[in-house]
């Protein structure tokens, strides 16, 4: 009897442990089910391969900001390659003249050579520009102007007549005293004098300059008796841009006094140009501090005629 109870128990037992584990089975595989439902529901992008990791957009914005800092926009490249200012060239023909070819601005100019040199030897960023109206050739055209290239920017911008001017590149004081025997030979009515930018140096005295200046305004004094002699300040730098220390507006000063006081005792004119010049017009120099754009030549023909035209000086 009591065998016959315990084998009653212990199917019952198995019963309920049987059943308790088919529940738990159920409920498990019924939530596992649920979950991947779920699952399937919110990333059904994931499982076709087809979601993409969103974009950061404060990342994008970063770089895209960086890509437009480190590349310039085309006008900034298209100034880096070509500069806002044509170039000017020039040639010496075999004449000592400079020669010229068209610019390539299409701005309207004068001809200008083309080997990206100005008279002086230095790269340019100016074109020659004559004013439509310019009685300068018909106005100077009894005159000779003697100088350096400075000087010679005044038949190269197609100013004056190449052969009213005896002026080039290189050309000092000394060599000026010899190439004023084509000044002679023409007889001119004025003579205009623009020395200096091959004889500044202050390693040079002041007073070695005023003494060739001497020399040639005598000899030009005795060979052409009835011309007027005008001697014309040097020329202020701008010492910024200049490459040679020994350059400066100090000694320009000092050969200017110099000259002053030799014209006086030479009884000739003396042209303070350098006033002509200050810190709102610095534009029409060139990129070397020391010679000048096309603007500056009619500033400083607009000045002889007004100098000339007075009486005293007639």
């Amino acid at each position: 009897m009591k065998i016959y109870k315990f084998k009653s128990w212990l199917t019952i037992a198995i019963i309920g442990s049987v059943a308790i584990v088919i529940s738990i089975y159920t409920f498990a595989f019924d939530n596992s089910n649920k979950v991947k439902a779920a699952i399937n529901e919110n990333r059904p992008e994931i499982e076709s391969g087809k979601l993409e990791e969103p974009e950061n957009p404060q990342i994008s914005s970063a770089t895209s900001e960086n890509t437009e800092k480190d590349e310039p926009p085309d006008s900034v490249n298209a100034e880096l390659t070509s500069p806002n200012e044509p170039q000017i060239s020039s040639s010496q023909p075999s004449n000592g003249q400079p020669s010229s070819s068209q610019p390539s601005n299409g701005q309207p100019s004068s001809s200008q050579p083309s080997n990206g040199q100005l008279p002086n030897g230095q790269p340019s960023n100016s074109q020659p520009v004559t004013p439509e109206n310019s009685n300068y050739k018909e106005f100077f055209k009894d005159d000779a102007f003697l100088g350096d290239s400075i000087s010679e920017g005044l038949s190269y911008y197609d100013f004056l007549d190449d052969n009213r001017v005896i002026a080039g590149k290189g050309l000092s004081i000394i060599k000026g005293i010899d190439e004023s025997d084509k000044i002679i030979a023409l007889q001119p009515h004025r003579v205009f004098i623009l020395f200096g930018v091959n004889d500044i140096d202050d390693r040079t005295p002041s007073s070695w300059l005023v003494e060739q200046y001497t020399t040639l305004v005598v000899k030009l004094k005795t060979k052409l008796p009835n011309s007027k002699i005008y001697v014309i300040s040097i020329l202020p730098v701008l010492e910024k841009l200049v490459n040679n220390p020994h350059i400066n507006n100090v000694h320009i000063n000092e050969c200017n006094l110099g000259l002053i006081n030799m014209a006086s005792l030479e009884d000739v004119n003396y042209i303070n140009l350098g006033a002509l010049l200050n810190d709102s017009n610095k534009n029409l120099y060139e990129g070397d501090g020391i010679h000048y754009k096309s603007d500056f030549y009619t500033l400083w023909l607009d000045n002889l005629e007004s100098v000339c035209k007075v009486s005293s000086f007639n």
